[in-house]
């Protein structure tokens, strides 16, 4: 997609106000689908289609795919309350069959930001700063229902028979599609590698530095990341990739955003915020160790990370962050006594549960600006550490650290931390890793676990090490 045919922020307050003073109404409609195979039909849209989302969490059940984009608009990245004004607009103007589906939550609206560091990189001019995106079409699976769901702006409003009809039949041209594609899990993604932002031995300089700034009590806590690099030799199979990324991690948001030429896609432990209606949902994850190679070191390990000092002050600067950011919005706040384990196949991390009920008058991006980013991918103080990281990173996070996520007219949604991720394009692929600096931290130890944390991705490829 040339983003040009991005709305900016400009055009976007042009759009609310013409918009709300049109006569034109903002049609969501769904329609129940037999089953369909969505990682069979994103190999094909990663491919052809300009504007690809792609959302999957295995152990809920819950995946879309979105491939045709009514509208996408380019917001900076201190600019939440804007989407606010333009939901606050379109539900207003809302004419939906949702209803008719109860406990079925659609993914009507989409977003991604990126991580708050902005450098100028040619590698992330396909994404903006905020983006926020109105699907045309979608396919949804909730459990083992399947629907289709279209988003239309339009002045004249046919009736609900048309309307099932059009869906219909462009259900049926995806049936068609879809009994065209071959299942193909055998082909090899092949890669090799051609640079990294810092040895260790930079790595070690970085660290050395913050450590330095958190002994003069600049700051309590730094996230720093590394950056790989490696050319593509082979044409991916991205549906080998999410089969493999399903069964390796059902546990986390495996994901892939396409926009023009660029390919944002990985598997995400770390939730940012869940909507229910008024109940709200988060958790703290920091604090990492690996995993054994059976059941007694796996064992071993885990005792190591709860005893673990170091972890522990990481894992509670994030805690006492989200209770401290969440407590003018939440009626109560509800907060697991102690952290859990949760385990990956590669790492295991530190995990708190907190909950809440809203307050009457906050809504979703409130929250959000208030969460992200998180202690758990940039440091505290907030402010300070963003700048330290500016500094010392000598590349653009761009979406890795940043945010992906859905909402939709009823108060539901859900938002995650773009980390364990990788961005495509030009044939190159570039794989990113951070770590916590704390105190106690040591620069080796923290290199190490950056390793553990790329291996995610890597173990995709067939050559990859």
């Amino acid at each position: 997609m040339d983003k040009s045919s991005h709305t900016d922020t400009t055009q976007t307050d042009d759009f609310l106000e013409k918009f709300d003073q049109s006569n034109q109404v903002f049609l969501s409609f769904a329609n129940s689908i037999s089953p369909i195979n969505f990682n069979l039909l994103i190999d094909e849209f990663a491919r052809k289609s300009n504007d690809v989302f792609y959302f999957d969490q295995p152990e809920k059940g819950v995946s879309f795919l979105s491939f045709d984009e009514l509208t996408i608009q380019t917001f900076k990245n201190n600019e939440f309350d804007k989407i606010t004004d333009e939901i606050n607009i379109l539900k207003k103007k809302l004419i939906s069959n949702h209803d008719d589906f109860p406990g079925i939550n659609f993914p009507v609206f989409l977003t991604c930001a990126k991580f708050p560091v902005k450098k100028e990189s040619d590698e992330w001019k396909d994404f903006g700063e905020i983006e926020f995106i109105i699907p045309k079409i979608s396919l949804f699976k909730q459990s083992d229902s399947y629907f289709i769901l279209y988003n239309v702006l339009t002045e004249s409003f046919a009736s609900q028979e048309n309307i099932n009809l059009f869906l219909e039949q462009q259900a049926e041209k995806i049936f068609q599609l879809e009994s065209k594609l071959k299942k193909n899990t055998t082909g090899k993604n092949l890669i090799s590698f051609s640079g990294q932002s810092d040895d260790i031995v930079k790595w070690n300089k970085k660290v050395s530095a913050s450590l330095e700034s958190i002994k003069q009590k600049q700051i309590g806590k730094i996230v720093l990341a590394r950056r790989l690099k490696f050319d593509i030799k082979s044409e991916l199979n991205w549906q080998s990739i999410f089969n493999e990324l399903n069964q390796k991690y059902p546990t986390c948001i495996n994901f892939l955003i396409k926009s023009g030429g660029s390919i944002f896609f990985g598997s995400t432990p770390e939730l940012l915020a869940q909507f229910s209606d008024n109940q709200f949902f988060t958790e703290a994850l920091a604090g990492s160790i690996k995993r054994g190679d059976n059941l007694n070191d796996d064992k071993r390990y885990e005792n190591e990370l709860f005893q673990s000092k170091k972890n522990k002050v990481e894992h509670d600067a994030v805690t006492n962050y989200i209770i401290s950011s969440l407590k003018d919005f939440l009626e109560d706040i509800d907060i697991n006594s102690k952290p859990v384990i949760k385990k990956l196949p590669n790492i295991q991390h530190l995990q708190t549960a907190i909950k809440g009920t809203l307050k009457p008058d906050k809504n979703i991006f409130e929250i959000i600006s208030a969460l992200f980013p998180t202690p758990a991918v940039c440091g505290i103080p907030q402010d300070k550490s963003l700048q330290l990281i500016r500094e010392a990173e000598d590349f653009d996070r761009g979406l890795y650290s940043g945010l992906i996520g859905w909402f939709n007219c009823k108060g539901y949604g859900e938002f995650s931390v773009a980390i364990r991720s990788s961005l495509i394009n030009n044939n190159q692929m570039y794989l990113y890793a951070g770590c916590g600096i704390v105190e106690d931290s040591d620069p080796t130890e923290e290199f190490e676990e950056s390793k553990l944390k790329l291996r995610s991705i890597l173990s995709l490829f067939d050559d990859a090490t």
